[in-house]
């Protein structure tokens, strides 16, 4: 099953199908995660490429330390001031659900068999 859209992976379609079986790292390196068995998944190759390095916020002590970041940049300052760790955790969740990347992983399939590549 793929970790972000929760949808089998078949292992038969070979890069570059969005399809495509690739590994994930659940908490991402630059979040603090590790290169270890117990923090990597199977996911589709469109599904990993979509997250990219975006590691969902799963508690409010995460939220407030993303937030305490955001704090230092002052571009961003009085953005980070307005918001609640509360509503980013629920923000975060909804941004990275299963239907989500459904919906991209769906659109990634079509362009690809679009274009013949």
């Amino acid at each position: 099953m793929c970790g972000p859209c929760q949808d089998p992976v078949d292992r038969t379609y070979q890069h570059p199908d969005p399809r495509s079986p690739s590994i994930d790292h659940i908490r991402t390196i630059v979040a603090g995660g590790t290169d270890t068995r117990d923090n990597v998944r199977l996911t589709h190759w469109g599904c990993n490429h979509e997250r990219h390095d975006n590691t969902p916020l799963r508690t409010a002590e995460e939220a407030e330390e993303w937030r305490a970041v955001l704090l230092r940049i002052p571009a961003l300052r009085a953005y980070a001031e307005s918001l609640m760790a509360e509503d980013m955790v629920h923000n975060s969740q909804a941004f990275h659900s299963p239907e989500r990347y459904q919906a991209k992983l769906a659109r990634r399939v079509e362009r690809y068999e679009r274009e013949k590549r």
